[in-house]
């Protein structure tokens, strides 16, 4: 009897353990369920992130990356907004963009730019330094802080204007005033940067009054093409910062079009505003009607052509209003 007792006693805490094993089980998947969604969804963040809501018991996932009519679009609603607004802030705006390119430059001529045993024993590497250092780091302050950068206008006031939200006037003010904002700002930081002695070094200073010299010697027909091609690519680094919400995905669309034009020595406008009155400042032999006729004036000439038919109207006869 004691044996069939104890046996019986074994029997029921045996069945007991496995119904609560059955019951932890099923909490444990209860729990884990969304964890692996979650952890799902952070891994599929690398390919594209989503934003999950319910909406009428659906779940809605909208993808970060816009596609490209609708970086057209957005591009379209930018220039509508510019053209809504007051001179003063697209002048104010216009003299931040100068000013952070000018540091971006500065930082290409102070690392880059002074690397002579580089360029000498690596000119490929050389090269790619110049680019990835410096210029794109002064666009993604350009495009995190707003401000007004005119090769990248020409692009969405044009866009708005192909679309109709724009009109000849608008696109007009805008570019001047931010042609002008870029141009102070400008020579504002060279004047800065040299004022604060940071190319002082011979090698940083025989850097910035080469790329002065040199830029200022360039035919015209060479300094307007390699201004068509610069803002080709300039222009596609902001669409594709206007594709993404991501601070990530705008730093990653910016880093390979800049690094791409800046290696492969073609000429952006505002970024010369900077360049040359740096190199002018440290003794380049380069006068102010030089700078203009051999440099700045072809090249935002190209850099205005490049951004007009490359992308704002290529991406119009695709995307625009049909």
């Amino acid at each position: 009897t004691t044996t069939t007792t104890t046996t019986t006693t074994l029997t029921t805490l045996t069945t007991a353990t496995r119904a609560t094993a059955r019951r932890a089980t099923r909490t444990v998947a209860r729990v884990a369920r969304p964890t692996f969604a979650r952890a799902t969804a952070v891994g599929g963040a690398s390919r594209a992130r989503t934003t999950r809501a319910r909406r009428g018991g659906a779940v809605v996932t909208r993808a970060d990356a816009l596609a490209p009519p609708a970086v057209f679009d957005a591009a379209c609603a930018a220039s509508e907004k510019k053209s809504a607004q007051a001179p003063t802030t697209t002048l104010t705006l216009g003299f931040a963009a100068g000013a952070l390119i000018g540091l971006g430059a500065l930082l290409m001529t102070c690392v880059g730019g002074a690397s002579p045993a580089l360029a000498a024993n690596n000119p490929g590497l050389s090269a790619f330094v110049k680019g990835a250092i410096g210029l794109p780091a002064g666009l993604t302050m350009v495009i995190l802080t707003g401000a007004e950068l005119f090769t990248g206008n020409v692009f969405v006031m044009l866009s708005g204007a192909l679309n109709g939200v724009a009109n000849e006037r608008q696109v007009a003010r805008s570019w001047a005033l931010s042609y002008a904002g870029n141009f102070a700002g400008s020579v504002f930081m060279a004047y800065m940067a040299y004022t604060a002695m940071t190319a002082a070094s011979p090698a940083a200073s025989a850097a910035a009054v080469g790329i002065a010299t040199a830029k200022a010697s360039l035919p015209f027909v060479a300094a307007f093409t390699k201004g068509v091609l610069c803002n080709w690519l300039v222009c596609l680094a902001v669409w594709g910062t206007m594709a993404t919400t991501s601070v990530a995905g705008k730093i990653l669309a910016i880093f390979w079009p800049i690094t791409m034009f800046v290696a492969l020595g073609f000429e952006h406008s505002v970024a010369n505003m900077f360049l040359i009155p740096h190199g002018m400042l440290l003794g380049a032999n380069v006068s102010w009607a030089q700078m203009m006729t051999g440099n700045i004036i072809p090249v935002t000439l190209g850099n205005i052509v490049g951004a007009a038919v490359f992308v704002a109207g290529v991406h119009w006869l695709a995307y625009g209003k049909k």
